[in-house]
């Protein structure tokens, strides 16, 4: 977005925050959410920049939410099964309930899409949005869970799009069963949640795939349930993991490396009969070039997956109350609502100092 652009961006929030100062009055089947924190992500990077959906803005940003129940409707207490004070993590999608994709389970493909801090303008009545503020509207058909006090915020904060993907992606996409062989390509927050729903399901071997600068994610990865790491600088991967694996290659590969040239090599690193799912996105005119004839003669299955939906968020409120892992490392800057423009510039790797995994904003 060029100066001018961003001015005019800026003067039309600032238009919009005038008339939104006011927190909305709440129906039977509303409520309002005190956020507590929020993830940013390289989606919100990339809005900041104007490089997706520029229709949209001005958009208050932030769909990782986490924070209290500030007050709530008697209709919206009984769906939901919350009442005010309560502590949750909201998903990013609403359901409209009333398309074929709602009415199966699928609403993140909702045929009337909207979501928080990435589809609704500010100029939307009630305004509230996004999560990168004190307040969030919480329309009819949002989907909250529940989760303790007693977990600390920086690891509460990734239950719904970073942990909860993790084992959509691996467990319930990628099928996996005690014993099998993952190979995860990428070590960023979706990497490190990948090779912690890979130990959960009881896979024998965890190999997570990165680069040299990626060493202390690496090392997180080791403590959070990769059995093995690989500098792809500095090793053959295909070589090293049919090593590892007896020349019989993985059982599952799962792409989140955002490289069209790690995405073309996961052909050759999964077994015959084997699945890879892709949840890197490497932008929409980028061609990534697979080897069409390899999946055809080793009958692979390749699923391209998007986010998680209510079973995996539930599990994964269920994984971090356990306090078995220390996820809470996956948070490495932190920052108040008013730096928002420093965070998300982080995000964006326009801060030389600061190779983050995971940044939030927080009161």
């Amino acid at each position: 977005m060029n100066g001018k652009q961003n001015s005019k961006a800026l003067e039309e929030i600032g238009q919009f925050a005038a008339r939104a100062l006011d927190i909305p009055a709440i129906r039977s089947d509303e409520a309002l959410l005190r956020v507590e924190m929020t993830g940013v992500c390289r989606t919100d990077a990339s809005f900041y920049q104007g490089k997706t959906r520029p229709h949209l803005i001005p958009l208050i940003l932030g769909h990782e939410i986490l924070g209290h129940i500030a007050e709530i409707g008697e209709e919206a207490a009984q769906a939901y099964g919350v009442r005010e004070g309560d502590r949750v993590v909201v998903e990013s999608s609403i359901r409209c309930g009333r398309c074929p994709y709602c009415r199966e389970g699928n609403y993140q493909l909702c045929d009337n899409h909207r979501s928080y801090g990435t589809s609704m303008t500010l100029s939307t009545p009630p305004h509230l949005w996004g999560a990168y503020g004190e307040y969030l509207y919480l329309a009819p058909g949002s989907v909250l869970h529940p989760i303790s006090e007693s977990v600390p915020a920086e690891a509460a904060v990734l239950a719904c799009s970073v942990i909860a993907d993790g084992i959509q992606w691996v467990r319930d996409m990628g099928q996996v069963q005690p014993g099998n062989t993952v190979v995860v390509q990428g070590a960023g927050q979706q990497g490190l949640a990948a090779a912690l729903a890979a130990r959960e399901c009881g896979a024998r071997q965890i190999i997570v795939t990165g680069l040299s600068r990626d060493e202390r994610r690496l090392e997180l990865a080791r403590k959070l349930g990769a059995t093995l790491t690989i500098d792809v600088e500095k090793e053959n991967v295909q070589q090293r993991i049919r090593e590892l694996t007896d020349a019989t290659l993985a059982d599952l590969v799962v792409d989140v490396s955002g490289s069209p040239q790690a995405l073309a090599q996961a052909g050759s690193l999964v077994r015959k009969g084997g699945t890879i799912v892709v949840a890197s996105v490497v932008g929409e005119t980028t061609l990534v070039p697979i080897s069409n004839d390899q999946l055809v003669f080793k009958q692979i299955t390749v699923k391209y997956v998007y986010t998680s939906t209510a079973p995996a968020v539930r599990s994964a409120v269920e994984l971090i109350e356990s306090r078995k892992y220390p996820l809470e490392e996956m948070v490495t800057h932190k920052f108040a609502f008013t730096d928002a423009d420093q965070a998300v510039r982080t995000v964006a790797g326009q801060n030389s100092e600061a190779y983050p995994i995971k940044v939030v904003l927080t009161q």
